[in-house]
This record gives C-alpha cells, structure tokens and sequence, in this order.
C-alpha cells in the first residue's frame, strides 16, 4: 500500500481540511524515509491518565454477574445485588508502537489549516469527575515555522462530565 494512498479529506463547517497521516511503527517509517517524504517525529509516551472504572456485581437470587462502569447503576446499592469485585481502575492500553511521525505533503503552505485523525500527542478528549477519562483521537493542526502545531484547547476540546 502507498503511503500517499491515504489521502483524504476532512471536513469541519463546511470548510475541508487535508488530512495529515501517522505513520506508527518502524516498517511504515523506514518505507518514507526510503522515498524521502516529509516526516514530523513525536515522542511516544504512555498516558496513565487515560482510565475507566468498573465494579462486578453478582445479582443475589441468580448468581449472574455484571460489569458495571457508573457509580449511579443501580445495581451498585441494590440489596439485590452484592458487590464481589470492588470498584478499581483500568488503565486502557492503546499498543502504539515505540516510534511514530507525521506525514507531511511536500506543498503544505505556511499558516494551512489540516486535520490529523491519529494523534500522537497525548491529549484529553473527556474527563469524568467520578472517575474515568478519555485520549484524544484527531484534532485540527496548524503548520506553522516548518512544524505541525496541534490546535488543542482543553477548555474547548476536552469534555468535562459531572454527575
């Protein structure tokens, strides 16, 4: 497959933005490297942020057992049911390869607006105050001084969920 067969489109209000492609892994980058093409490296780093919740519940009279994500489940507190695994956190483990870049197009103009669907950066999507948040998959990138720049607002992008 092509490196340069991905290209596509995205398109945020009407405008269309070019998307930029995440190369993962070190096969994909040495096949770019070997045809020169325009790469961006980040680091790759895990992100323990990134968790979710769960509890198992056994229900009383017949012995089934649920996984439950929600503090509000009702099955939490019913005297139906009795809590066999008590609430803990996992920790979502995404197998991102060690290496990783971005895929630039060689006529990427100074100030061009482009959306990147694979992010390598670790950034937040959502957050849960009972617990629980999420990684960014895709976010709109500016390139800017011969780099890509993420255009991440936390207080924009990032889902803040209470109750």
């Amino acid at each position: 497959m092509s490196l340069w067969g991905n290209w596509k489109s995205n398109t945020d209000f009407g405008k269309t933005h070019r998307k930029i492609i995440t190369l993962r892994g070190n096969k994909k980058i040495e096949e770019a490297i070997k045809i020169n093409a325009h790469l961006i490296f980040r680091k790759v780093e895990p992100f323990s942020t990134v968790s979710g919740k769960f509890c198992i519940v056994k229900n009383k009279m017949t012995g089934v057992k649920f996984k439950i994500h929600d503090f509000r489940d009702s099955k939490g507190y019913s005297d139906d049911y009795e809590i066999v695994q008590d609430w803990t956190y996992q920790y979502r483990d995404y197998n991102f390869p060690e290496e990783a870049a971005y895929l630039i197009p060689d006529d990427i103009e100074e100030g061009e607006i482009v959306f990147v669907d694979d992010l390598i950066e670790n950034l937040l999507s959502y957050t849960h105050n009972q617990g629980g948040s999420g990684r960014l998959e895709g976010s709109k990138a500016v390139w800017k001084n011969n780099d890509l720049q993420i255009l991440y607002n936390p207080d924009r992008d990032c889902l803040r969920a209470i109750g």
